[in-house]
Protein backbone atom coordinates (compact mmCIF):
# COMPACT_ATOMS: atom_id res chain seq x y z
CA UNK A 1 0.00 0.00 0.00
CA UNK A 2 2.88 2.39 0.97
CA UNK A 3 4.35 1.87 -2.40
CA UNK A 4 0.75 2.32 -4.00
CA UNK A 5 0.95 5.82 -2.41
CA UNK A 6 4.21 6.75 -3.14
CA UNK A 7 4.08 6.11 -7.26
CA UNK A 8 0.62 7.96 -7.20
CA UNK A 9 2.11 10.84 -5.26
CA UNK A 10 4.67 10.94 -7.65
CA UNK A 11 2.60 10.75 -10.65
CA UNK A 12 0.74 14.13 -9.38
CA UNK A 13 3.50 15.73 -8.50
CA UNK A 14 5.10 15.10 -12.41
CA UNK A 15 1.79 16.00 -13.94
CA UNK A 16 0.78 19.24 -11.32
CA UNK A 17 3.64 20.10 -9.32
CA UNK A 18 4.34 19.83 -5.88
CA UNK A 19 1.46 21.82 -4.20
CA UNK A 20 -0.98 18.84 -5.97
CA UNK A 21 1.71 16.64 -4.10
CA UNK A 22 1.85 18.36 -0.79
CA UNK A 23 -1.96 18.37 -1.21
CA UNK A 24 -2.47 14.53 -2.10
CA UNK A 25 -0.05 13.89 1.10
CA UNK A 26 -2.30 15.62 3.49
CA UNK A 27 -5.15 14.05 1.57
CA UNK A 28 -4.01 10.61 2.26
CA UNK A 29 -3.10 11.63 6.67
CA UNK A 30 -6.40 12.81 7.00
CA UNK A 31 -7.88 10.11 5.73
CA UNK A 32 -5.85 7.75 7.84
CA UNK A 33 -5.88 9.54 10.97
CA UNK A 34 -9.69 10.61 10.25
CA UNK A 35 -8.52 14.11 10.43
CA UNK A 36 -11.59 16.52 8.31
CA UNK A 37 -9.37 19.29 8.46
CA UNK A 38 -5.98 17.97 6.97
CA UNK A 39 -8.41 16.11 4.50
CA UNK A 40 -10.38 19.57 3.57
CA UNK A 41 -6.86 21.32 3.52
CA UNK A 42 -5.53 18.49 1.10
CA UNK A 43 -8.42 18.11 -0.95
CA UNK A 44 -8.55 22.12 -1.99
CA UNK A 45 -4.79 22.05 -2.31
CA UNK A 46 -5.16 18.76 -5.46
CA UNK A 47 -8.28 20.91 -6.31
CA UNK A 48 -5.97 24.01 -7.07
CA UNK A 49 -3.91 22.67 -9.40
CA UNK A 50 -6.04 20.69 -11.50
CA UNK A 51 -8.78 23.53 -12.31
CA UNK A 52 -6.49 25.87 -12.77
CA UNK A 53 -6.10 27.24 -16.43
CA UNK A 54 -2.50 26.38 -18.25
CA UNK A 55 -0.38 24.79 -20.57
Amino acid sequence: MTLLTIGIEQLVQWRYGVVAALGFTLLVWGVRTENATRTGIGGLLLIGPALSPGT
